[in-house]
């Protein structure tokens, strides 16, 4: 690489300041405790930005760590999994962060030591995302990630800047919510319940369908939750999914989303029919699950779960969702049926609760505590969708208003 002392505008340069002419970049270069450290960037006013950073922490005592200047980000990122990430966060928010992680980083930018990566770099990753179509949450969370590790990096001294701090997310447009509409409702339960292969989950969906409730609380309802005397359900857990490798188990019982969905909800007559009759003739679940608190400590094991699928084990959202599909796909091969079933996702039967709830009159507060939300604002803004119906009527109230 050839250096000038001008660069290609003819601006002369600093003293430790080069220009590289064949990658059109800025380099600043600094012997510090026998380590020669190298900072660059794409114009001269951002390098010389980071030049007196990196002089004023000097100035002050505070010296890179050029020791650990040489890790690759794969062995820093385990070095902060181990050191810090456990402490403030869930187990489950270290367990998605470690996927994220292995998904689209290890391979890749992980390879190379941490002082050498770059905002370019980081942005490619995500560029890479969005042209395999992943989507706009994934990139998000996968974001912060990194910009949580390297904000790590940049106290510990090891790096002078943070290189994901402001990658761009590409603006794609979120997917519209949608309700599953009321006759492919009865097609799909009148399916389900008279199916022999099937009609055991029938219960799970009536309360799914009846309660909105989220699938991981579905699955960790216990009989010690229902209380057929005052016809209420209380949900105070979830299912979450863990790494064995870090934490010995792969399920377990946990504390819900956020504080707000600790909740009790009514239960109607179908609700209130299907569990009782489900009681009677349940045989008592063998499965017991650990019951974990949020660092992924072990507590109690927990047992008598209302819903287990054919292996006896509880549900995981995953393996619901498969069903859901099993499901559809053997309705829509039934000879002589004209009308066929649309697939969905399960929480697309909580945003079909909140629809019909709210249609049908429900006070949007009520709704909000049901679900288990912190303010009406997060229920109207993100899971209700009028009926067309509710639309016309809303429209012809409006329409009174008369000024002439």
């Amino acid at each position: 690489m050839a250096g000038k002392r001008k660069d290609d505008k003819g601006r002369n340069l600093r003293l430790g300041e080069y220009f590289d002419t064949k990658n059109k970049r800025y380099m600043f270069r600094k012997m510090i405790d026998g380590e020669r450290i190298t900072i660059s960037a794409l114009d001269l006013v951002e390098l010389r930005k980071q030049e007196n950073d990196l002089l004023c922490r000097i100035d002050r005592g505070n010296k890179l760590n050029t020791r650990n200047a040489k890790m690759t980000l794969n062995a820093y990122f385990d070095f902060w999994m181990e050191t810090f990430a456990k402490s403030g966060r869930k187990a489950t928010t270290c367990t998605n962060y470690k996927s994220y992680y292995n998904t689209y980083i290890k391979n890749t930018i992980g390879k190379k030591p941490i002082t050498k990566i770059t905002k370019a770099d980081c942005q490619r990753v995500i560029n890479e995302m969005m042209e395999h179509g992943k989507k706009h949450s994934t990139m998000a969370n996968l974001k912060s990630c990194l910009n949580i590790v390297f904000e790590c990096a940049l106290d510990d001294d090891i790096i002078l800047k943070n290189p994901a701090k402001n990658i761009q997310l590409p603006q794609t447009e979120s997917k519209k919510r949608t309700a599953i509409e009321q006759r492919q409702i009865d097609l799909f339960m009148d399916f389900v319940k008279r199916d022999r292969r099937y009609s055991y989950v029938y219960p799970a969906f009536i309360v799914l369908f009846n309660l909105g409730l989220r699938i991981g609380e579905m699955a960790a309802l216990t009989w010690e939750d229902v209380n057929f005397k005052n016809n209420r359900v209380s949900i105070d857990k979830t299912i979450n999914r863990y790494r064995k490798a870090d934490y010995g188990f792969t399920m377990a019982v946990a504390s819900p989303k956020s504080k707000t969905s600790v909740r009790t909800v009514a239960m109607n007559g179908v609700v209130r029919r299907e569990l009782l009759k489900l009681k009677m003739k349940a045989a008592t679940t063998v499965i017991k699950l650990p019951l974990v608190d949020d660092a992924g400590h072990i507590k109690k094991y927990v047992s008598g779960f209302l819903f287990t699928n054919t292996s006896g084990n509880v549900w995981s959202e995953p393996a619901f969702r498969c069903l859901i599909n099993r499901i559809v796909e053997q309705y829509n091969k039934g000879v002589g049926k004209t009308e066929k079933i649309d697939n969905f996702c399960p929480h697309m039967v909580r945003h079909t609760y909140t629809t019909l709830a709210y249609s049908a009159g429900a006070d949007v507060k009520i709704v909000s505590q049901n679900l288990g939300h912190a303010s009406t604002a997060v229920t109207l803004d993100t899971y209700t969708h009028l009926t067309e119906d509710k639309k016309r009527q809303q429209e012809e109230v409006a329409q009174r208003v008369k000024i002439s």
